[in-house]
């Protein structure tokens, strides 16, 4: 379900975990590693360590592809809510995503809509410095 940018599940004060890489396809597979590592290290079940990997690699993959100039800075983030855990990828561009259908016949442009099938609740919101944060509340099963 994409939501409007005030229903952004709050970063608390301390606790968050964050990756900063460079704008290039390898990239992708650090914030990856990174997301993955973090729902290990918090015991969550291997499930959602699935779902966690997936969903940062199609933030991260948008991140790249739509949201950065080649070397620009992408962050990743992921942190404890009372709702679950979130994953946040941010960049530097105000651009904001456009969600795709699924079809059948789609080779591109399905990540967003995966997103939304595997987490209850996702948006994106455009940040004060300028750019914007992309992010998703999984379901909390540890």
């Amino acid at each position: 379900m994409i939501t409007r940018s005030e229903l952004r599940p709050t970063p608390p004060p301390t606790g968050v975990a964050e990756l900063e890489v460079k704008s290039e396809p390898e990239s992708i597979k650090a914030a990856r590693d990174f997301v993955a590592d973090w729902f290990n290290d918090g015991a969550f079940d291997d499930d959602l360590v699935y779902v966690a990997r997936t969903v940062v690699t199609e933030l991260a993959t948008n991140a790249h592809r739509h949201g950065s100039a080649e070397g620009d800075p992408i962050t990743t983030r992921v942190f404890h809510t009372d709702a679950g855990p979130v994953i946040e990828v941010l960049d530097a561009s105000a651009e904001l995503p456009v969600p795709k259908p699924l079809t059948l016949d789609g080779l591109t442009g399905r990540g967003l809509a995966l997103v939304d099938l595997m987490v209850p609740l996702w948006g994106y919101a455009r940040l004060p410095g300028g750019g914007k944060v992309v992010w998703a509340l999984l379901h909390a099963r540890a």
